[in-house]
């Protein structure tokens, strides 16, 4: 009798793939269930587990951010108490005597006098250094031109610090300041009340009326000039500081220049002190030799005077 051969069938391995991607599948759906929570999803750090938040709680509002201090205005010190201690000062003054003093902190100013004119003296040369400055900023000039051995600026130099005549009627041989070149126009935008006639030229000299009001004006505009910290600027504000006089008194180191003839006696400054600012003061005092003893003592106590009401004193 034949012995019949025992057979095994085989299983299709298209089936035993299907089968497993169904029990990855039933595994996966398992853990889903259970733990509550989603699969990981790109970009989801796979190890953290997030707190669901509940359906109807809204996001917390972020507390608005508060508004900043505003800035405190500064104090104002040119007050009608302090006004009435200069006044008391210079009411108390013999001859004439006229003031323009600016805080420039505040912008504050107090003025006597304002509308009394003087011969500008040397106090003219302060505006006509700046002309001078800004036109060769501006390439229409060049205070690097040398003739007679000095430079326009070796010759601004001395003008100011020293208020030489000669170095004046230099400059002004070479680039006068008169009506036809343009000076008085630039008197006319700094705000003086008699530009026509202000004028120096190298053979009449210097001529022009002027105010207190002018002198802190020429300065304002100095300091304004100065700000723009230009190598220009620079070189004229190392200038103006090392003027070589002390007639008005400062508690810091000074911008200044100052003009004395004839029944007038002048000095003007940018203070740079902790609170800067600028004091003209314009007198009928003066000869054409030395300044008057009254006169320096009496820009002495002014300034210091000035100094405490802005408290800027010793």
């Amino acid at each position: 009798m034949a012995e019949k051969k025992q057979t095994t069938k085989k299983s299709s391995p298209a089936l035993t793939l299907v089968l497993l991607v169904l029990a990855v599948f039933a595994m996966l759906a398992a853990l889903w269930y259970y733990s509550g929570s989603a699969l990981p999803v790109d970009g989801e750090d796979v190890g953290s587990v997030s707190a669901a938040q509940p359906e109807d709680e809204t996001p917390a509002t972020p507390a608005p951010t508060p508004s900043p201090e505003p800035t405190p205005l500064p104090e104002t010190l040119l007050t009608d108490e302090a006004a009435a201690t200069l006044d008391a000062f210079l009411d108390a003054q013999p001859g004439t005597v006229s003031v323009w003093l600016q805080d420039l902190t505040t912008g504050d100013t107090y003025t006597y006098g304002e509308s009394s004119g003087f011969y500008c003296a040397s106090t003219l040369k302060a505006p006509y250094a700046l002309w001078l400055a800004q036109r060769d900023e501006a390439g229409e000039i060049d205070l690097d031109t040398e003739w007679n051995g000095s430079t326009g600026w070796d010759r601004i130099y001395t003008m100011i610090t020293v208020s030489s005549n000669d170095a004046a009627h230099g400059l002004a041989g070479m680039w006068p300041a008169t009506a036809d070149t343009g000076f008085q126009d630039f008197l006319t935008q700094l705000g003086f009340t008699a530009p026509e006639g202000c004028e120096i030229t190298q053979e009449e000299g210097i001529h022009g009326w002027t105010t207190a009001q002018d002198g802190g004006l020429s300065m304002l505009a100095l300091y304004e000039y100065f700000e723009t910290d230009t190598e220009n600027a620079r070189r004229l504000k190392e200038t103006f500081l090392e003027a070589q006089h002390d007639y008005l008194w400062f508690p810091a180191p000074a911008a200044k220049k100052y003009g004395s003839w004839d029944n007038a006696f002048h000095d003007m400054g940018i203070v740079y002190s902790e609170r800067p600012y600028i004091l003209s003061v314009f007198t009928s005092y003066g000869t054409q030799d030395e300044p008057p003893a009254e006169g320096i003592e009496m820009m002495q106590q002014f300034g210091h005077l000035v100094a405490g009401v802005l408290g800027q004193g010793e």
